[in-house]
Protein backbone atom coordinates (compact mmCIF):
# COMPACT_ATOMS: atom_id res chain seq x y z
CA UNK A 1 0.00 0.00 0.00
CA UNK A 2 1.63 3.12 -1.33
CA UNK A 3 4.83 1.05 -1.64
CA UNK A 4 4.26 0.11 1.94
CA UNK A 5 4.72 3.64 3.17
CA UNK A 6 3.51 2.94 6.64
CA UNK A 7 5.49 -0.29 7.00
CA UNK A 8 8.67 1.62 6.45
CA UNK A 9 7.77 4.67 8.50
CA UNK A 10 6.49 2.78 11.51
CA UNK A 11 9.19 0.13 11.26
CA UNK A 12 11.58 2.86 12.32
CA UNK A 13 9.99 2.67 15.80
CA UNK A 14 9.20 -1.06 15.96
CA UNK A 15 12.70 -2.01 17.06
CA UNK A 16 12.70 0.67 19.73
CA UNK A 17 9.35 -0.52 20.99
CA UNK A 18 10.56 -4.09 21.41
CA UNK A 19 13.50 -2.88 23.43
CA UNK A 20 11.21 -0.81 25.61
CA UNK A 21 9.02 -3.83 26.39
CA UNK A 22 11.98 -6.03 27.26
CA UNK A 23 13.75 -3.44 29.40
CA UNK A 24 12.36 -0.08 30.39
CA UNK A 25 15.88 1.34 30.62
CA UNK A 26 17.00 0.17 27.18
CA UNK A 27 16.00 3.06 25.00
CA UNK A 28 16.12 3.49 21.21
CA UNK A 29 19.22 5.01 19.63
CA UNK A 30 19.39 8.73 19.06
CA UNK A 31 21.22 10.69 16.39
CA UNK A 32 23.89 13.05 17.68
CA UNK A 33 22.71 16.66 17.32
CA UNK A 34 25.79 17.54 15.26
CA UNK A 35 24.68 15.08 12.57
CA UNK A 36 21.67 17.24 11.75
CA UNK A 37 24.01 20.04 10.68
CA UNK A 38 25.35 18.09 7.70
CA UNK A 39 24.55 19.79 4.36
CA UNK A 40 21.39 18.53 2.65
CA UNK A 41 21.87 16.90 -0.73
CA UNK A 42 18.58 17.72 -2.39
CA UNK A 43 17.03 14.80 -4.32
CA UNK A 44 16.74 14.96 -8.09
CA UNK A 45 14.83 12.85 -10.59
CA UNK A 46 12.31 10.39 -9.16
CA UNK A 47 12.04 10.27 -5.36
CA UNK A 48 11.59 7.01 -3.45
CA UNK A 49 10.09 6.67 0.00
CA UNK A 50 13.41 5.52 1.40
CA UNK A 51 15.09 8.72 0.20
CA UNK A 52 12.35 10.86 1.75
CA UNK A 53 12.59 9.03 5.09
CA UNK A 54 16.39 9.20 5.23
CA UNK A 55 16.41 12.90 4.36
CA UNK A 56 13.80 13.62 7.03
CA UNK A 57 15.60 11.65 9.75
CA UNK A 58 18.94 13.28 8.97
CA UNK A 59 17.90 16.88 8.52
CA UNK A 60 14.57 17.61 10.17
CA UNK A 61 15.18 20.87 12.09
CA UNK A 62 12.52 20.20 14.73
CA UNK A 63 13.98 16.78 15.50
CA UNK A 64 17.40 18.41 15.89
CA UNK A 65 16.12 20.54 18.78
CA UNK A 66 15.10 17.38 20.64
CA UNK A 67 18.54 15.89 20.08
CA UNK A 68 20.14 18.99 21.62
CA UNK A 69 17.77 18.66 24.59
CA UNK A 70 19.11 15.15 25.16
CA UNK A 71 22.66 16.49 25.06
CA UNK A 72 21.69 19.06 27.69
CA UNK A 73 20.23 16.32 29.92
CA UNK A 74 23.45 14.33 29.55
CA UNK A 75 25.40 17.32 30.85
CA UNK A 76 22.94 17.61 33.74
CA UNK A 77 23.63 13.97 34.54
CA UNK A 78 27.37 14.60 34.66
CA UNK A 79 26.88 17.65 36.84
CA UNK A 80 24.64 15.73 39.25
CA UNK A 81 27.43 13.23 39.89
CA UNK A 82 30.06 15.78 40.83
CA UNK A 83 31.22 16.22 44.41
CA UNK A 84 30.45 19.50 46.21
CA UNK A 85 33.30 21.98 45.95
CA UNK A 86 35.45 22.52 49.07
CA UNK A 87 35.63 25.99 50.57
CA UNK A 88 38.69 27.97 51.67
CA UNK A 89 38.27 30.21 54.71
CA UNK A 90 40.55 33.04 55.90
CA UNK A 91 39.76 34.54 59.28
CA UNK A 92 41.65 37.32 61.16
CA UNK A 93 40.76 38.08 64.79
CA UNK A 94 41.88 40.54 67.49
CA UNK A 95 43.26 43.36 65.35
CA UNK A 96 42.70 47.10 64.97
CA UNK A 97 41.32 47.31 68.49
CA UNK A 98 42.28 49.42 71.49
CA UNK A 99 45.10 49.04 73.97
CA UNK A 100 47.03 45.80 73.60
CA UNK A 101 44.81 44.86 70.62
CA UNK A 102 45.88 47.88 68.62
CA UNK A 103 47.29 47.02 65.17
CA UNK A 104 48.13 43.40 64.38
CA UNK A 105 50.39 42.57 67.32
CA UNK A 106 47.76 40.42 69.00
CA UNK A 107 46.05 39.27 65.80
CA UNK A 108 45.16 35.63 65.22
CA UNK A 109 45.02 34.43 61.61
CA UNK A 110 43.21 31.22 60.69
CA UNK A 111 43.36 29.48 57.33
CA UNK A 112 41.02 26.52 56.99
CA UNK A 113 39.40 24.33 54.37
CA UNK A 114 35.89 22.96 54.74
CA UNK A 115 34.11 20.21 52.87
CA UNK A 116 30.44 19.29 52.78
CA UNK A 117 29.91 15.58 53.30
CA UNK A 118 26.57 14.40 51.94
CA UNK A 119 24.95 11.52 53.76
CA UNK A 120 22.34 9.10 52.44
CA UNK A 121 24.03 8.63 49.03
CA UNK A 122 22.50 11.89 47.81
CA UNK A 123 25.02 12.30 45.00
CA UNK A 124 24.29 8.86 43.59
CA UNK A 125 20.54 9.45 43.86
CA UNK A 126 20.84 12.83 42.11
CA UNK A 127 22.72 11.14 39.30
CA UNK A 128 20.05 8.46 39.02
CA UNK A 129 17.32 11.11 38.84
CA UNK A 130 19.26 13.03 36.19
CA UNK A 131 19.67 9.78 34.27
CA UNK A 132 15.90 9.28 34.33
CA UNK A 133 15.42 12.85 33.05
CA UNK A 134 17.79 12.07 30.20
CA UNK A 135 15.85 8.90 29.39
CA UNK A 136 12.62 10.87 29.31
CA UNK A 137 14.23 13.32 26.89
CA UNK A 138 15.17 10.38 24.70
CA UNK A 139 11.58 9.13 24.77
CA UNK A 140 10.37 12.61 23.84
CA UNK A 141 12.80 12.48 20.93
CA UNK A 142 11.38 9.09 19.92
CA UNK A 143 7.79 10.33 20.10
CA UNK A 144 8.67 13.34 17.95
CA UNK A 145 10.65 11.17 15.53
CA UNK A 146 7.66 8.88 14.96
CA UNK A 147 5.36 11.88 14.55
CA UNK A 148 7.66 13.32 11.90
CA UNK A 149 7.97 9.98 10.12
CA UNK A 150 4.17 9.70 10.07
CA UNK A 151 3.90 13.21 8.66
CA UNK A 152 6.41 12.27 5.97
CA UNK A 153 4.46 9.12 5.12
CA UNK A 154 1.22 11.10 4.81
CA UNK A 155 2.89 13.81 2.75
CA UNK A 156 4.36 11.15 0.46
CA UNK A 157 0.93 9.54 -0.01
CA UNK A 158 -0.57 12.96 -0.74
CA UNK A 159 1.98 13.56 -3.48
CA UNK A 160 1.19 10.16 -5.00
CA UNK A 161 -2.52 10.92 -4.91
CA UNK A 162 -2.12 14.38 -6.38
CA UNK A 163 0.04 12.95 -9.15
CA UNK A 164 -2.87 10.67 -10.05
CA UNK A 165 -5.29 13.60 -9.92
CA UNK A 166 -3.11 15.56 -12.30
CA UNK A 167 -3.02 12.61 -14.67
CA UNK A 168 -6.82 12.49 -14.67
CA UNK A 169 -7.22 16.23 -15.23
CA UNK A 170 -4.87 15.97 -18.20
CA UNK A 171 -6.99 13.15 -19.60
CA UNK A 172 -10.12 15.24 -19.08
CA UNK A 173 -8.53 18.23 -20.83
CA UNK A 174 -7.36 16.10 -23.78
CA UNK A 175 -10.79 14.55 -24.08
CA UNK A 176 -12.49 17.93 -23.82
CA UNK A 177 -10.19 19.20 -26.58
CA UNK A 178 -11.10 16.22 -28.73
CA UNK A 179 -14.83 16.69 -28.11
CA UNK A 180 -14.58 20.39 -28.86
CA UNK A 181 -12.86 19.77 -32.18
CA UNK A 182 -15.43 17.13 -33.08
CA UNK A 183 -18.36 19.40 -32.19
CA UNK A 184 -16.77 22.29 -34.06
CA UNK A 185 -16.54 20.20 -37.23
CA UNK A 186 -20.14 19.05 -36.86
CA UNK A 187 -21.27 22.65 -36.38
CA UNK A 188 -19.39 23.70 -39.53
CA UNK A 189 -21.07 20.84 -41.37
CA UNK A 190 -24.43 22.05 -40.13
CA UNK A 191 -25.21 18.81 -38.28
CA UNK A 192 -25.59 20.35 -34.81
CA UNK A 193 -26.48 23.72 -33.33
CA UNK A 194 -23.73 26.34 -32.73
CA UNK A 195 -24.88 26.24 -29.12
CA UNK A 196 -23.20 22.86 -28.79
CA UNK A 197 -19.87 24.41 -29.79
CA UNK A 198 -20.24 27.00 -27.03
CA UNK A 199 -21.00 24.28 -24.48
CA UNK A 200 -18.02 22.22 -25.62
CA UNK A 201 -15.75 25.28 -25.41
CA UNK A 202 -16.95 25.96 -21.85
CA UNK A 203 -16.15 22.38 -20.87
CA UNK A 204 -12.71 22.74 -22.43
CA UNK A 205 -12.01 25.94 -20.48
CA UNK A 206 -13.15 24.30 -17.25
CA UNK A 207 -10.88 21.31 -17.89
CA UNK A 208 -7.92 23.64 -18.51
CA UNK A 209 -8.61 25.45 -15.24
CA UNK A 210 -8.89 22.13 -13.39
CA UNK A 211 -5.52 21.09 -14.75
CA UNK A 212 -3.93 24.31 -13.55
CA UNK A 213 -5.43 23.81 -10.09
CA UNK A 214 -4.24 20.19 -10.01
CA UNK A 215 -0.71 21.29 -10.90
CA UNK A 216 -0.76 23.86 -8.11
CA UNK A 217 -2.09 21.36 -5.60
CA UNK A 218 0.64 18.90 -6.55
CA UNK A 219 3.24 21.64 -6.03
CA UNK A 220 1.77 22.31 -2.56
CA UNK A 221 1.93 18.60 -1.66
CA UNK A 222 5.53 18.40 -2.84
CA UNK A 223 6.37 21.47 -0.76
CA UNK A 224 4.84 19.84 2.33
CA UNK A 225 7.06 16.81 1.70
CA UNK A 226 10.34 18.73 1.36
CA UNK A 227 9.56 20.71 4.52
CA UNK A 228 10.19 17.46 6.42
CA UNK A 229 13.93 17.69 5.76
CA UNK A 230 14.06 21.47 6.00
CA UNK A 231 14.00 22.00 2.26
CA UNK A 232 12.55 25.03 0.52
CA UNK A 233 12.88 24.17 -3.19
CA UNK A 234 11.28 21.24 -5.01
CA UNK A 235 14.14 19.56 -6.85
CA UNK A 236 12.64 16.13 -7.62
CA UNK A 237 10.27 15.29 -10.46
CA UNK A 238 7.85 12.79 -8.99
CA UNK A 239 7.52 10.18 -6.24
CA UNK A 240 7.36 6.45 -6.87
CA UNK A 241 4.77 3.98 -5.66
CA UNK A 242 1.67 1.93 -6.37
CA UNK A 243 -0.96 4.31 -5.10
CA UNK A 244 -3.99 2.09 -5.64
CA UNK A 245 -2.70 -0.96 -3.76
CA UNK A 246 -4.58 -1.61 -0.51
CA UNK A 247 -4.55 -4.58 1.88
CA UNK A 248 -7.30 -6.33 3.87
CA UNK A 249 -7.76 -5.04 7.42
CA UNK A 250 -6.74 -7.33 10.33
CA UNK A 251 -9.14 -8.08 13.19
CA UNK A 252 -9.49 -5.36 15.80
CA UNK A 253 -8.34 -7.64 18.64
CA UNK A 254 -4.95 -8.24 17.05
CA UNK A 255 -4.47 -4.49 16.61
CA UNK A 256 -5.50 -3.37 20.11
CA UNK A 257 -2.95 -5.72 21.69
CA UNK A 258 -0.18 -3.71 19.99
CA UNK A 259 -1.22 -0.44 21.57
CA UNK A 260 1.51 -0.68 24.22
CA UNK A 261 4.06 -0.38 21.40
CA UNK A 262 3.18 3.30 21.08
CA UNK A 263 6.22 5.28 22.31
CA UNK A 264 3.94 7.95 23.77
CA UNK A 265 2.57 5.22 26.05
CA UNK A 266 5.80 3.29 26.53
CA UNK A 267 7.54 6.40 27.85
CA UNK A 268 5.32 6.37 30.94
CA UNK A 269 7.23 3.37 32.31
CA UNK A 270 10.30 5.60 32.39
CA UNK A 271 8.21 8.46 33.76
CA UNK A 272 7.14 6.29 36.71
CA UNK A 273 10.75 5.24 37.33
CA UNK A 274 11.76 8.88 37.27
CA UNK A 275 9.25 9.77 40.01
CA UNK A 276 10.34 6.77 42.08
CA UNK A 277 13.92 8.02 41.95
CA UNK A 278 12.71 11.50 42.88
CA UNK A 279 11.06 10.01 45.99
CA UNK A 280 14.30 8.21 46.87
CA UNK A 281 16.27 11.46 46.59
CA UNK A 282 13.66 13.40 48.58
CA UNK A 283 13.91 10.86 51.40
CA UNK A 284 17.69 11.13 51.34
CA UNK A 285 17.36 14.91 51.66
CA UNK A 286 15.69 14.40 55.05
CA UNK A 287 19.08 13.18 56.33
CA UNK A 288 21.19 16.18 57.46
CA UNK A 289 24.57 16.62 55.82
CA UNK A 290 27.67 17.46 57.80
CA UNK A 291 30.38 19.95 57.03
CA UNK A 292 33.93 19.38 58.33
CA UNK A 293 36.64 22.00 58.47
CA UNK A 294 40.36 21.83 59.27
CA UNK A 295 43.19 24.34 59.15
CA UNK A 296 45.90 26.20 61.05
CA UNK A 297 45.87 29.30 63.25
CA UNK A 298 48.78 31.69 63.67
CA UNK A 299 49.04 33.88 66.83
CA UNK A 300 51.11 36.99 66.10
CA UNK A 301 51.70 37.82 69.75
CA UNK A 302 53.65 34.62 70.49
CA UNK A 303 54.34 33.60 66.88
CA UNK A 304 52.84 30.21 67.65
CA UNK A 305 50.86 27.99 65.28
CA UNK A 306 47.98 25.70 66.23
CA UNK A 307 45.64 23.36 64.39
CA UNK A 308 41.91 24.06 64.26
CA UNK A 309 39.05 21.76 63.29
CA UNK A 310 35.27 21.98 63.35
CA UNK A 311 32.19 20.05 62.36
CA UNK A 312 28.70 21.46 61.74
CA UNK A 313 25.38 19.70 61.41
CA UNK A 314 22.14 21.50 60.43
CA UNK A 315 19.23 21.09 62.81
CA UNK A 316 15.98 20.32 61.00
CA UNK A 317 13.78 22.04 63.55
CA UNK A 318 11.46 24.06 61.34
CA UNK A 319 11.85 22.32 58.02
CA UNK A 320 12.55 18.60 58.08
CA UNK A 321 12.19 18.41 54.29
CA UNK A 322 9.37 15.87 54.51
CA UNK A 323 7.35 18.09 52.21
CA UNK A 324 9.76 17.19 49.41
CA UNK A 325 8.92 13.51 49.92
CA UNK A 326 5.21 14.24 49.89
CA UNK A 327 5.54 16.33 46.74
CA UNK A 328 7.44 13.53 44.99
CA UNK A 329 4.88 10.94 46.06
CA UNK A 330 2.12 13.12 44.63
CA UNK A 331 4.10 13.35 41.39
CA UNK A 332 4.25 9.55 41.21
CA UNK A 333 0.51 9.23 41.73
CA UNK A 334 -0.13 11.87 39.09
CA UNK A 335 2.17 10.10 36.61
CA UNK A 336 0.34 6.81 37.14
CA UNK A 337 -2.98 8.49 36.52
CA UNK A 338 -1.66 10.33 33.46
CA UNK A 339 -0.53 7.01 32.01
CA UNK A 340 -4.08 5.69 32.38
CA UNK A 341 -5.44 8.83 30.72
CA UNK A 342 -2.95 8.50 27.86
CA UNK A 343 -3.82 4.84 27.33
CA UNK A 344 -7.56 5.62 27.31
CA UNK A 345 -7.06 8.46 24.84
CA UNK A 346 -4.93 6.34 22.53
CA UNK A 347 -7.33 3.41 22.73
CA UNK A 348 -10.27 5.66 21.83
CA UNK A 349 -8.34 7.16 18.94
CA UNK A 350 -7.46 3.67 17.73
CA UNK A 351 -11.07 2.47 17.82
CA UNK A 352 -12.28 5.54 15.94
CA UNK A 353 -9.53 5.24 13.32
CA UNK A 354 -10.21 1.52 12.91
CA UNK A 355 -13.89 2.10 12.21
CA UNK A 356 -12.97 4.86 9.78
CA UNK A 357 -10.54 2.51 8.03
CA UNK A 358 -13.25 -0.15 7.62
CA UNK A 359 -15.56 2.41 6.02
CA UNK A 360 -12.83 3.59 3.66
CA UNK A 361 -11.81 0.04 2.75
CA UNK A 362 -15.38 -0.81 1.84
CA UNK A 363 -15.75 2.46 -0.06
CA UNK A 364 -12.56 1.93 -2.05
CA UNK A 365 -13.49 -1.69 -2.78
CA UNK A 366 -16.98 -0.83 -4.03
CA UNK A 367 -15.71 2.07 -6.11
CA UNK A 368 -12.97 -0.07 -7.63
CA UNK A 369 -15.03 -3.22 -8.25
CA UNK A 370 -18.50 -1.88 -9.05
CA UNK A 371 -19.01 1.86 -9.51
CA UNK A 372 -15.88 2.75 -11.47
CA UNK A 373 -16.23 -0.06 -14.08
CA UNK A 374 -19.91 0.82 -14.59
CA UNK A 375 -19.15 4.53 -14.99
CA UNK A 376 -16.38 3.74 -17.48
CA UNK A 377 -18.64 1.40 -19.43
CA UNK A 378 -21.40 4.02 -19.56
CA UNK A 379 -18.95 6.69 -20.74
CA UNK A 380 -17.50 4.48 -23.48
CA UNK A 381 -20.97 3.56 -24.67
CA UNK A 382 -22.05 7.22 -24.68
CA UNK A 383 -19.00 8.15 -26.72
CA UNK A 384 -19.83 5.55 -29.37
CA UNK A 385 -23.49 6.55 -29.51
CA UNK A 386 -22.59 10.24 -29.79
CA UNK A 387 -20.28 9.58 -32.71
CA UNK A 388 -23.14 7.79 -34.42
CA UNK A 389 -25.26 10.90 -33.92
CA UNK A 390 -27.76 9.15 -31.66
CA UNK A 391 -26.88 11.07 -28.45
CA UNK A 392 -26.80 14.81 -27.86
CA UNK A 393 -23.80 16.65 -26.43
CA UNK A 394 -25.33 17.08 -22.98
CA UNK A 395 -25.76 13.31 -22.64
CA UNK A 396 -22.12 12.75 -23.59
CA UNK A 397 -20.83 15.44 -21.23
CA UNK A 398 -22.95 14.06 -18.40
CA UNK A 399 -21.53 10.56 -18.89
CA UNK A 400 -18.01 12.01 -19.09
CA UNK A 401 -18.49 14.06 -15.94
CA UNK A 402 -19.86 11.06 -14.02
CA UNK A 403 -16.93 8.88 -15.06
CA UNK A 404 -14.20 11.34 -14.16
CA UNK A 405 -15.88 12.44 -10.93
CA UNK A 406 -16.00 8.78 -9.93
CA UNK A 407 -12.28 8.46 -10.63
CA UNK A 408 -11.62 11.59 -8.56
CA UNK A 409 -13.69 10.16 -5.71
CA UNK A 410 -11.74 6.90 -5.98
CA UNK A 411 -8.45 8.78 -5.63
CA UNK A 412 -9.72 10.78 -2.65
CA UNK A 413 -10.90 7.61 -0.91
CA UNK A 414 -7.63 5.78 -1.53
CA UNK A 415 -5.62 8.75 -0.29
CA UNK A 416 -7.73 9.00 2.87
CA UNK A 417 -7.38 5.25 3.35
CA UNK A 418 -3.58 5.55 3.34
CA UNK A 419 -3.78 8.49 5.74
CA UNK A 420 -5.84 6.50 8.23
CA UNK A 421 -3.48 3.54 7.93
CA UNK A 422 -0.63 5.85 8.90
CA UNK A 423 -2.64 7.05 11.91
CA UNK A 424 -3.36 3.49 13.07
CA UNK A 425 0.19 2.28 12.62
CA UNK A 426 1.41 5.37 14.43
CA UNK A 427 -0.87 4.40 17.33
CA UNK A 428 0.17 0.73 17.51
CA UNK A 429 3.84 1.33 16.76
CA UNK A 430 4.00 -1.37 14.09
CA UNK A 431 2.71 -2.34 10.68
CA UNK A 432 -0.76 -3.63 9.92
CA UNK A 433 0.83 -6.04 7.47
CA UNK A 434 1.82 -9.41 8.93
CA UNK A 435 4.64 -10.04 6.47
CA UNK A 436 8.17 -8.69 6.69
CA UNK A 437 9.27 -5.88 4.47
CA UNK A 438 12.77 -5.22 3.25
CA UNK A 439 12.39 -1.52 3.97
CA UNK A 440 11.40 -2.30 7.57
CA UNK A 441 14.54 -4.35 8.01
CA UNK A 442 16.58 -1.52 6.52
CA UNK A 443 14.96 0.93 8.91
CA UNK A 444 15.86 -1.23 11.91
CA UNK A 445 19.41 -1.61 10.63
Amino acid sequence: MVIKIIVFAIACITHATVMAVEDDLLLPPVMAPEEFDQPVIQPTGDLSLRQAIVLTLKHNPELATYAWTIRSREIDQIEAGLLPNPEANLEIENFAGSGDLNGFRSAETTIAFSQLIELGDKRMKRRQLASADRDLARWDYEVKRVDILSQTAIAYADVLGDQEKLTITKEIKDLAEEIYQTVKKRVEAGKVSPLDEIKARVELSKSQLNQINAERQLAISKQNLVIGWGGTDITFNKVLGNFYSISPIPELGSIVTKLNNNPALARWATEVIRHQKAITLARADTIPDISVSAGIRHLNETDDVAAVASISIPLFLFNNKRTGVQRSEIGLSRASKQREVTETRLRSALLIAYQRLIILYQEVTILNDEILPSAEEAFNASTKIYRLGKLDLLGLLDAQRTYFETRQQHINSVKEYHRVVVVIERLIGSSLSEGKDYMAEEAIR
